[in-house]
């Protein structure tokens, strides 16, 4: 057997599923990363991350087609996560709320005041803070300018510093 046939793939190793193979783990880290911090738990966050590399999987061609597609499968985990929330909001609707400390914001705070922001400003706090992605990169993922990022992001962290204010507490 001469040296070129030892180093070939087997024929039912397509190189895009070895490419996704070696991609998966970094990309489900920074899904979870982001579902986890939107829902705060575990299990959850792990299904969510689960589901959006299940899907960056299927358009795996197409993803990589137009560069790094971490920020579209961070994106979707995040919508992902959004959406057993507010799942999960309605559920425990009928449920009464467990007391917290008066004056300290919880996550449901946080939840509220990122649903009242545009949906454009909620994608890029959401990718990000959340994602911890760079401007740029949520800039080419949302399909806008740097300076809109910046814009969206300074506009949205206004609103979410205005919604989650502690009130001072006078002695």
């Amino acid at each position: 057997m001469n040296e070129i046939e030892t180093r070939k793939e087997p024929p039912d190793v397509a190189p895009a599923a070895r490419d996704f193979d070696d991609a998966y783990p970094a990309l489900f880290a920074d899904a979870y990363r982001v579902a986890f911090r939107l829902l705060g738990d575990r299990e959850d966050a792990a299904d969510a991350a689960q589901e959006a590399c299940a899907r960056a999987c299927m358009r795996w061609r197409r993803l990589t087609r137009g560069g790094d597609p971490a920020p579209w499968v961070v994106r979707v985990a995040g919508n992902l996560a959004i959406d057993r929330w507010r799942r999960r909001r309605t559920a425990a609707a009928h449920v009464a709320p467990v007391a917290v400390a008066a004056g300290v914001p919880d996550r449901v705070d946080l939840h509220r005041a990122l649903d009242a922001l545009s949906p454009r400003q909620r994608e890029v706090i959401v990718l990000r803070y959340f994602a911890d992605l760079p401007e740029a990169a949520v800039a080419e993922s949302l399909g806008v300018s740097v300076g809109a990022v910046k814009t969206h992001a300074s506009r949205g962290l206004a609103a979410l510093r205005a919604a989650l204010a502690v009130p001072d507490e006078e002695n």
